[in-house]
Formats: structure tokens, C-alpha cells, sequence
């Protein structure tokens, strides 16, 4: 029970951080927080103290909004495209995703330099695509196999700063918290981590 997430959030409300109920007591014993949000059905006990399980806190004294730099990676590319296939156009879950080269890898040094991005592994060429359509497209140019893209693929300038998924955020009471600095994803749970 101490290690269960708790939702953190900024002095002006808005998610900055998940942090354990652990760590959550002592922010609230130091004074430096307090809980919006509690579980009434669970208590934690000691000695001296009992308290709600707490699910949401609010920082006292910290106002900034955390912005990170956006990194990239399989996992950003699918989150940039907002987990939509970018041929067919259709939302899926993160177990039925993949990222394709929208140039494949076999025909990068056939192609002229004037018509593909720096480098093959790049925000430029990847694309997030549902597997039917990976398939399909396999090693060809989407011309080829008559795809187009729905937009074309850039580096993103700003990614939330939490990503999470909508079971867990449902789960542990966050929804109503989630309207700003968060992605909320559609994924498979598949544990406690965020």
C-alpha cells in the first residue's frame, strides 16, 4: 500500500509528478503538502496518526510547470502520432502499434539525397503505423503500395510531461486532474508503473 501511486500536482493545480503514498505522508507531515483527493476506504496507521489513503496532493509552495526535452524514441514517435496509424487512420491500442520507416531501411541508399530526411532513424522518417499496415508496406515506398501519410512526420516542439493511461488514472480517482501537462493514453495495464 505504500508504494501505491499518488498523483502530484503544483501549487496552481496541475500534474507536475507521481510520487508513492510514502512519500506522499511525509510531504503532508513536513507541511510542505496536502491531499485533494484520499481513499476513505483505506487508512494508513501508526502509533500516533491515522490518515486517508491519499490519491492526490498539491504541493504548497511549488508553482513551476516542469518541461522536458522531447527525446527521441519508439515510445514518442507513437505518442507524437497519438497512437494513430498514419496510413490507415485509425486509433489502436499500444500492443497493436509498431513504427515503420516511411523510407525502409533496404532502399535508403538508393534514394537521392534531395528526397529523404538526415537520417533513416529520424522523427522525419518514422511514422507510428498499426501492424496490418507495416505488413503491407512492408520494405516499400509508400507510393508503391498506394498509402499516403496523414500528416507529414517533424520533431514535435512539446510532449506532455506525463504520460498515463487511462485504466490507471481511472483506476485511482485522477481523471478530473488530468486536463493539462498529461497525455492520457488508451494501454494495456500491465502494472503499477507509469
Amino acid at each position: 500500500m505504500l508504494n501505491s501511486p499518488v498523483l502530484t500536482l503544483n501549487s496552481g493545480m496541475i500534474p507536475i509528478d507521481i510520487c508513492n503514498v510514502k512519500e506522499a505522508i511525509v510531504l503532508q507531515i513536513l507541511d510542505k503538502a496536502e491531499a485533494v483527493k484520499v481513499d476513505d476506504q483505506q487508512h494508513i496507521r501508526s502509533q500516533y496518526l491515522t490518515l486517508p489513503l491519499p490519491r492526490v496532493i498539491m504541493l504548497f509552495n511549488f508553482h513551476r510547470i516542469p518541461r522536458k526535452k522531447v527525446v527521441y524514441s519508439r515510445l514518442n514517435i507513437i505518442y507524437r502520432d497519438d497512437m494513430r496509424c498514419q496510413y490507415c487512420g485509425k486509433r489502436f491500442k499500444m500492443d497493436e502499434l509498431t513504427v515503420d520507416h516511411v523510407i525502409p531501411l533496404s532502399r535508403w541508399h538508393s534514394m537521392s539525397t534531395h528526397h529523404r530526411p538526415e537520417s533513416p532513424n529520424s522523427w522525419e522518417n518514422q511514422v507510428c503505423a498499426c501492424k496490418r499496415c507495416n505488413t503491407i508496406k512492408g520494405n516499400k515506398l509508400i507510393r508503391e503500395c498506394g498509402f499516403s501519410l496523414l500528416r507529414k512526420p517533424v520533431e514535435p516542439k512539446y510532449m506532455p510531461y506525463l504520460i498515463i493511461s487511462r485504466d490507471k488514472a481511472d483506476r485511482y480517482g485522477w481523471l478530473e486532474f488530468l486536463n493539462y501537462n498529461v497525455r492520457v493514453v488508451e494501454a494495456i495495464d500491465t502494472g503499477p508503473s507509469f
